[in-house]
């Protein structure tokens, strides 16, 4: 990380609309040049120039270089088979919210892995992506309907949904707060939003200070990087309220290749499994499994309570 430079004019920030700000790094994964700077009033830590063209989605540019193999680009049925197997562990986290009865939209439903899972859970799903390949499999493969438009131009009535869920997307919007307030526009009166993305206090920044796990954290497609702190006070501006903790779903032994090996593992799928060896048939190596899992079980709990899960988690309701 580059020392903090003095304060410099800047952009208004997009959470409290300050004027000054400082580089904190110059550079992201793939060593693209750019700064990534921080409000000085607020903390808020965002990308200069933090816009990014709607193509950039809606064509195939973004699944070239991001997505759950590295240096490969995934189709959209290689995506939904990657992250369907995972999507427990976002239901356990959403608890009572998942109910027989009730309408779900999800926006940037990327492949539709998530809604897939909810088959049966929920009366309604509905999805919003713009990547037009993956709204192509869902459409071609699934059974829920999907918009390939952004929030603000969906052909949706306002007021409809019971639950709004956003994995991993705020991150990616030019305008966080006007995101969160067009997604507030879909909810009932009494309907719940449920959101996740990158947590900037993530233990392997702040704890394990990996500076190759930084570089690799910083990337072109992430405009905005909330602690829970400006996480809040965007929630607030767009008129919600709730509570956020932090989820470590990456492993025990993900975390220990990052602190050893100093690079990612190959895949999402390599660092979302505790397990040490595949297919155990000995004794042995299936009680040696079932330590790690264990051992993998606590370490992630322990790093959530402790705030510095690489995921924040929202769950709330409008302000009255």
């Amino acid at each position: 990380m580059v020392r903090m430079q003095k304060e410099i004019a800047v952009a208004p920030c997009r959470i409290c609309g300050a004027k000054r700000g400082r580089i904190i790094r110059q550079h992201l994964r793939y060593d693209i040049k750019r700064n990534v700077m921080r409000c000085v009033k607020c903390g808020f830590v965002y990308l200069e120039r933090a816009r990014i063209a709607r193509r950039y989605y809606s064509g195939e540019k973004y699944r070239a270089h991001h997505g759950p193999s590295l240096g490969k680009k995934n189709s959209p049925r290689e995506l939904f088979k990657a992250y369907l197997p995972f999507q427990y562990q976002i239901h356990e986290s959403m608890g009572s919210l998942l109910r027989p009865s009730i309408s779900l939209l999800d926006v940037g439903c990327s492949a539709g892995h998530f809604l897939h899972s909810l088959k049966g859970k929920v009366r309604t799903r509905v999805g919003l992506e713009l990547s037009r390949e993956e709204v192509s499999f869902i459409r071609r493969n699934l059974d829920f309907p999907v918009y390939n438009v952004p929030i603000g131009e969906a052909p949706i009535r306002e007021g409809l949904f019971d639950v709004i869920t956003s994995l991993q997307v705020l991150e990616h919007v030019e305008d966080p707060v006007g995101f969160l307030q067009n997604i507030r526009k879909h909810l009932k009166k009494s309907g719940t939003l449920y959101l996740e993305l990158p947590n900037i206090d993530d233990v392997l920044l702040t704890v394990y200070r990996v500076k190759e796990y930084e570089d690799f954290y910083y990337r072109e497609p992430h405009l905005s990087y909330f602690s829970k702190a400006t996480l809040r006070r965007a929630l607030q501006k767009a008129g919600f309220e709730g509570e956020i903790e932090t989820v470590q779903r990456y492993t025990l032994i993900n975390h220990i290749h990052w602190i050893t090996a100093r690079a990612p593992q190959q895949s999402f799928v390599l660092g979302m499994t505790p397990t040490i060896v595949k297919n155990p048939k000995s004794a042995s190596a299936k009680r040696l499994n079932e330590f790690i899992t264990r051992a993998d079980r606590e370490y992630r709990a322990l790093v959530g309570k402790l705030g510095l899960g690489e995921s924040l988690v929202f769950r709330g309701t409008m302000r009255t």
